[in-house]
């Protein structure tokens, strides 16, 4: 509803006017911080939105979190860490078709896995999360990546599917931790 609204009013501002083109941005800005308000398990404070988001009412999100376009599919549970970054258009999929079911391709039936991130994560852009994914402490995913499975903490790992291929310094990323030197 509210999404619709925004999109009506954006419709009738001037696109040739910088100040409007921000109040196009401000009021999608706004319309998504509702959305999450109202529509999470839980969400902290100080979460900073760069786009559109669409959830899933098993969807919490941490303190200190900023993100780009995030699209939650499925019906699962989908946690995102405290002080994690995301880049544009994170597709996260909760959830599968049954194609074990009683019908070709696949029936009605909803299968829900949930996707977790953990702490401290750097996330790409256009990163696509699969069902069951889990994302450890302080893990960097590469844009473009297509993740599932087990990525560990302190990892660094992309492509299609993702691998890892190299880890942090986890006594310097520890070191900093302790410290409370986060990006804000």
């Amino acid at each position: 509803m509210w999404n619709l609204l925004v999109e009506i009013i954006c419709a009738f501002l001037p696109k040739k006017n910088r100040f409007n083109y921000n109040a196009r941005q401000f009021l999608r800005h706004i319309t998504s911080y509702i959305h999450i308000k109202r529509r999470t398990k839980y969400s902290g404070k100080n979460i900073r939105l760069g786009g559109k988001v669409y959830i899933n009412k098993n969807t919490v999100i941490n303190d200190n979190t900023t993100m780009g376009n995030l699209r939650v599919i499925g019906g699962g549970d989908f946690s995102i860490g405290k002080y994690t970054s995301i880049g544009e258009d994170l597709l996260a999929i909760t959830g599968n078709h049954n194609y074990e079911g009683e019908k070709i391709p696949f029936d009605e039936k909803w299968i829900d896995k949930g996707v977790e991130i953990g702490e401290y994560c750097w996330l790409g852009a256009r990163v696509t999360l699969l069902p069951g994914t889990k994302i450890g402490e302080g893990a960097i995913i590469q844009a473009g990546a297509v993740v599932h499975g087990i990525i560990p903490p302190y990892s660094i790992a992309g492509g299609n599917p993702a691998k890892v291929f190299k880890y942090r310094d986890k006594e310097h990323f520890l070191k900093l931790k302790e410290e409370k030197k986060f990006y804000s």
